[in-house]
């Protein structure tokens, strides 16, 4: 992860739709996690996730996305795009 600040809303809005995508709740969901190892997202989910941060204007690099993708890599996009 960078050294971009981590706010509270890009967090937040993470977090909001990993449960939308895979149901884990948000209080459960910490920057550490792993999309794939530690959330269990499988290949249709983590998709589904990229595509709905398409739409809000975050695009990861294809190399970034691998099984130690974290919620705080997504979470540093997010705050950099906005």
């Amino acid at each position: 992860m960078s050294d971009v600040v981590v706010d509270n809303h890009a967090e937040s809005l993470v977090a909001n739709l990993i449960y939308q995508v895979n149901g884990v709740l948000p209080k459960d969901i910490s920057l550490h996690h792993s999309l794939v190892n530690d959330l269990l997202m499988d290949s249709i989910e983590l998709i589904d996730l990229l595509m709905r941060l398409e739409e809000i204007g975050v695009a990861i690099h294809e190399s970034e996305i691998t099984s130690e993708l974290t919620v705080g890599d997504i979470v540093t996009h997010v705050a950099s795009a906005h």
